[in-house]
């Protein structure tokens, strides 16, 4: 008889990332009856995602993202003429090119003439004029669940994350001036083009 369910190597890491494992030991060495060494060890092992979504490496993760905004907002922006910058915010942009899959971090500049990701070099920009729709949409990678700001620009799609997605969508439509054109479920606005 064959099992009906095979666990790979990648099906045991996912689990163990998503759901994550503790593990609390503790070892006393003695001899002829005498502890000498004691030690104790307390250790996790999941993703950051999980252990974040448990309160723990709270501090390592604001630590980290002060330290990109300090670093990335200490590189000269590269700024048109004229332009002023509404909003800054640290985020992400989905990349996909074949088997390489990963959100791509950095700060986005909401301006009066672009939308734009930056980190030490342009990663992703698009003049407002161009933006054609957007729309919040739950999607899962790599099994967590969030929510994605969705743009859509000609017959393109940019998946984009930041902390305060709702915020960042109506910053955007505010400084575009488009007016929704309908209204789609409770969690997406189609914007005129």
């Amino acid at each position: 008889m064959k099992p009906e369910l095979e666990n790979s190597l990648v099906d045991l890491l996912d689990r163990l990332l998503n759901k994550g494992i503790i593990l609390n030991a503790d070892l006393i060495i003695s001899v002829a009856g005498v502890p000498l060494i004691g030690i104790n060890l307390k250790a996790a092992l999941a993703s950051i995602e999980t252990m974040l979504d448990y309160g723990m490496m709270e501090a390592w993760d604001e630590s980290t993202r002060e330290w990109y905004e300090k670093e990335l907002t200490n590189k000269r922006i590269p700024l048109m003429e004229g332009e002023t910058i509404f909003q800054r915010t640290f985020g992400y942009i989905w990349y996909s090119q074949g088997i390489i899959q990963t959100w791509r971090p950095g700060l986005w500049y909401l301006t009066n003439k672009r939308l734009f990701l930056w980190r030490e070099e342009m990663l992703f920009e698009i003049p407002l004029d161009r933006i054609g729709a957007l729309m919040v949409k739950a999607e899962t990678h790599f099994n967590v669940e969030r929510d994605v700001l969705i743009l859509k620009h000609g017959g393109e799609v940019v998946r984009i994350y930041v902390s305060d997605i709702m915020g960042f969508k109506g910053a955007i439509e505010e400084v575009t001036a488009k007016k929704p054109e309908k209204q789609v479920g409770k969690e997406c606005t189609v914007l005129i083009a």
